[in-house]
């Protein structure tokens, strides 16, 4: 039987995994990716019986129903993410920028709050987004309130889904806003309320894609950690995009390790890793 340890990935075919990979998703895995991107893909070989890493390629580029992109997306993406993370964010979100944006009269008039969350993985930071939403519109009437979460990867969709989610992640919870947010399921999970799960629409959605299918704008976009993993090129070009898609006046939400540049020209900087449109 065919051993993990037998299936080496060659640099040039790393080279056409990684070029793949960054025309397709905008992922630049770089030059120090090819161990990682190798265990990744090892077990994905011997399931579908690929003796070298060329075959799985040319599996991909021949395939036309897209299930071998799946496959190594869903391998190569990280998922890393949990409830209420980078809390700060949120708290700016409920406390300033919601006040601030229903208090302006076109929002006020049309009584709708939009949020897209651009790369959701496994729908932790969606359904905060939802929590917040929900805390911030407790005491108002006939708002149209929602959240767009979207991804690339179909595996983190289906959990997101779901709903349901380990008691290790929602026990970290303190606030009671958001540990109120769930309800005890067998197999010591937590599902998300179903009153919460009904603000959150999920859409797998590539942001390399060259226009986005949305008719309306959004208020605020969280794309948080996700453009760490593009080159300049790529962010430059996504950034105007978040403009194109958000109202005048609406935020942007990124990754603390991430950053528009204090020129950009779409968005004035706000606090660390949060922007506004002009």
């Amino acid at each position: 039987m065919m051993q993990h340890s037998v299936i080496e990935i060659s640099e040039k075919e790393y080279a056409k995994i990684s070029q793949l990979v960054y025309n397709r998703f905008g992922i630049n895995l770089g030059t120090k990716k090819q161990s990682l991107v190798m265990n990744r893909l090892r077990k994905v070989l011997l399931e579908n019986n690929f003796n070298n890493f060329e075959q799985f390629y040319k599996y991909i580029q021949e395939d036309k129903s897209g299930v071998g992109l799946d496959i190594l997306i869903n391998k190569i993406s990280t998922n890393l993410t949990y409830f209420a993370r980078e809390n700060e964010h949120f708290n700016y979100l409920q406390e300033t920028v919601i006040p601030a944006l229903r208090s302006t009269p076109k929002v006020s008039s049309e009584k709708a709050m939009r949020i897209w969350c651009a790369g959701c993985s496994t729908g932790e930071e969606a359904y905060t987004l939802a929590m917040v939403m929900r805390s911030a519109y407790k005491n108002t009437d006939n708002w149209n309130l929602g959240v767009l979460a979207t991804d690339i990867s179909a595996r983190a969709l289906e959990i997101a889904k779901t709903g349901i989610y380990s008691a290790d992640n929602v026990k970290k919870l303190s606030d009671p806003a958001y540990k109120n947010g769930f309800i005890k399921v067998p197999g010591d999970k937590y599902q998300v309320q179903s009153e919460i799960q009904k603000l959150v629409l999920f859409r797998r959605l590539n942001l390399m894609r060259a226009e986005f299918p949305f008719q309306k704008k959004f208020h605020t976009i969280f794309c948080r950690n996700v453009m760490i993993y593009f080159d300049s090129e790529t962010r430059k070009n996504l950034i105007k995009k978040f403009h194109q898609h958000l109202v005048e006046g609406g935020y942007l939400f990124i990754g603390h390790s991430e950053s528009l540049g204090r020129d950009n020209p779409y968005f004035k900087y706000i606090r660390p890793a949060v922007y506004a449109r002009v």
